[in-house]
């Protein structure tokens, strides 16, 4: 039996909460897991730096409170991100948990993130977890975030709790799907704003593309695997441009020491799937599985549709990569 607001509901309740003292935030949090701990549910936390010692230190002497390094709960890649909570929330219940506890922290610009594949994250996950009886609290620091992240979080939140220990329903919420396909095309890169492309080229084949891909990942700091996800990222993109998109398609790559960025555009709609990129697909005639992967490897990910086509917008930068997120290539 589900304890606590989430009782008699199915599957996952996801809930945020604004805060902007540690005291507001100790307010929140600690009721939160000590009661998860009282009635024997898995109780888990993924936050970091000073808000997980804040924690640890409030928590001292209470017992059952697991606490996710950043390996394991703070990954960089949001499409990872969920693919290791899914496997995380199905080995409890395998246990036998009736319900999960996560008080998770999620990445913005405020904590050094880019925030736009973090929003689509916030939305996904109300899909992506449907099916697990799950309570996800996610706290926001008030003094960290901007307006527009705010915005962003109560439109992805069905749910809010407050300092003074309430959760109450979020009547601004939105559909997931209504939210994501009423996102903008996300933040361009310092690198394109300020460069011009040091290649540029119309309708190229998947080959022409990997091979301008490696020439400018060569030319970098980036270590043999980054080079190799810059290669399978844009290969993808291009190929995905070709096969579903609409004439004509241009690849654009810019390059700095340290990162490499590339845009790759089309004349067509973009993606039918709402959650493509976060969420894999086996369709055959999908995109989904190729965005799902350029996702899954690439620093940052941006993509929206305007007036004049569909563009997906990746960078790779050094230092990076994630063990298990790469996919190497066929030989």
């Amino acid at each position: 039996m589900r304890t606590g607001a989430p009782a008699g509901h199915q599957g996952y309740f996801h809930e945020a909460a604004f805060y902007n003292t540690d005291e507001e935030f100790l307010a929140i949090a600690i009721p939160f897991l000590e009661q998860g701990v009282a009635a024997g549910e898995p109780a888990v936390v993924g936050v970091g730096g000073g808000t997980a010692e804040l924690l640890r230190a409030a928590l001292t002497g209470i017992p059952g409170v697991v606490f996710l390094d950043d390996r394991e709960g703070r990954r960089t890649r949001p499409a990872n991100t969920i693919a290791t909570n899914r496997q995380f929330l199905a080995d409890r219940l395998t246990d036998g948990a009736q319900q999960i506890r996560v008080l998770g922290e999620v990445p913005h610009p405020g904590l050094g993130a880019p925030w736009d594949w973090w929003a689509r994250y916030e939305a996904t996950i109300n899909h992506a977890f449907a099916p697990f009886p799950a309570w996800g609290l996610c706290p926001y620091d008030t003094r960290l975030i901007s307006d527009d992240v705010a915005a962003d979080v109560v439109r992805t939140h069905p749910h809010l709790a407050t300092v003074d220990g309430r959760h109450v329903p979020n009547p601004r919420y939105q559909e997931p799907a209504d939210f994501l396909a009423q996102r903008p095309a996300g933040d361009v890169d310092p690198l394109e704003a300020t460069t011009p492309p040091v290649v540029d080229l119309l309708d190229p084949t998947p080959a022409a593309a990997r091979n301008a891909a490696r020439a400018v990942g060569d030319a970098t700091v980036l270590d043999e695997i980054e080079v190799d996800d810059t290669v399978l990222a844009v290969s993808e993109a291009v190929t995905n441009a070709l096969a579903h998109g609409r004439p004509p398609v241009r690849l654009r790559l810019w390059s700095a020491p340290e990162r490499v960025v590339a845009s790759i555009s089309d004349a067509g709609p973009g993606p039918s799937d709402p959650f493509a990129g976060l969420l894999p697909t086996r369709g055959t005639t999908s995109a989904g599985l190729g965005l799902w992967m350029i996702h899954r490897v690439c620093t940052h990910v941006t993509m929206g549709t305007t007036d004049r086509g569909f563009t997906i917008r990746l960078v790779m930068r050094s230092g990076t990569t994630e063990e298990d997120g790469h996919v190497r290539q066929p030989a």
